[in-house]
């Protein structure tokens, strides 16, 4: 028998609001672990807005929300990186507007790829590591412009290095988003990028 059209209704909107539900607690997770890395499962049940059963039903155990906030963490990466049109206007112009991506979702980014309890997990560091790939599109962009000679690798890693040290400042000088970005590209473009040097 098929659903009713009442039936069908009443069926999105329960699933609009589990939808929102686990959004709400991942924010909150976000929001939470960014400052108390070692907080209980009722704090971020408190931070969200939701009964510490609720939150149960959703990620019956600690380990299960952190997996959860990776995956979603990571989706919000992606999303960032592809809002900021990497493939359109000029290479440097693309790198920048993806480092602001980036720099606007703030270290939980680092929490989330520095999180022991998710190390052993081959499995989400397999779905992780795809992620990469959007960075590594614009890095080797820029790359093939400028003839840089460093590593993929390497630029990936002074990348996010360079974002880790950006919300380090921010969070301990206060200076001003702008500048930060500005420090980012200057290190990027007069190192990872700069032309090769020649004898």
């Amino acid at each position: 028998m098929s659903a009713t059209p009442a039936a069908t209704g009443t069926g999105a909107a329960r699933t609009g609001i589990r939808a929102r539900t686990r959004a709400a607690i991942l924010d909150a997770a976000a929001e939470v672990l960014i400052t108390t890395p070692a907080a209980s499962l009722g704090q971020i049940a408190t931070a969200a807005d939701v009964g510490r059963t609720t939150l149960h039903r959703y990620f019956p155990e600690r380990l299960d929300l952190l997996r959860a906030l990776a995956r979603h963490v990571t989706e919000l990466s992606t999303e960032a990186i592809e809002r900021a049109e990497p493939g359109g206007g000029t290479p440097a112009a693309a790198l920048r507007r993806v480092v602001e991506g980036q720099f606007d979702l703030g270290p939980i980014l680092l929490f989330v790829y520095s999180e022991p309890a998710l190390a052993g997990d081959a499995e989400l560091w397999a779905e992780l590591a795809q992620s990469e790939n959007a960075v590594d599109a614009i890095l080797i962009r820029v790359g093939e412009t400028t003839g840089a000679t460093l590593p993929l690798s390497w630029q990936r890693r002074t990348f996010w290095a360079l974002l880790y040290a950006a919300w380090e400042a921010a969070k301990q000088e206060t200076t001003p988003r702008h500048e930060l970005v500005d420090a980012i590209m200057t290190t990027l473009t007069r190192g990872v990028f700069a032309p090769a040097a020649t004898d």
